[in-house]
């Protein structure tokens, strides 16, 4: 308004992209550990998975709906854990107990939710070695 008259001062066009997707990690402490070597009190101490888009601009978290850890037995075949939530299962948990140092295990399938409502399947995953 200027002097009782309304004028348009300009005209701009806003594009509104989608979010992009975040990255997994496990929270230990303060720091956002996605993936390499890690103590296994750590691992035992982690509650479970969260999911943010964190490029030092942006930090927004995103709610994990599922996720699926990985384990080799000694015979070297892949035992999936699937779980329903952020937080890892009785029997992730009871895996991790079993775990020797050098021993590998991987985080994938992870399905998380954005303040968008839109539903995610990360495809990185996670590589976790037992120190």
């Amino acid at each position: 308004n200027a002097n009782g008259k309304s004028r348009q001062m300009g005209k701009f066009t806003f594009h509104v992209r989608k979010l992009p997707d975040p990255a997994a990690y496990m929270q230990i402490g303060t720091d956002r550990f996605r993936g390499g070597g890690l103590a296994k009190a750590s691992i035992m101490s982690a509650p479970g998975i969260k999911a943010a888009i964190d490029d030092g601009i942006l930090d927004i978290q995103f709610k994990v709906v599922s996720f699926e850890t990985v384990f080799f037995d000694n015979m070297g075949n892949a035992v999936p854990m699937a779980s329903n939530g952020a937080q890892f299962s009785d029997r992730q948990k009871d895996a991790f107990r079993k775990l020797s140092r050098n021993k590998r295990f991987y985080i994938s399938q992870v399905t998380a939710v954005g303040p968008d409502g839109i539903t995610r399947k990360l495809s990185a995953a996670m590589e976790i070695v037992v120190k």
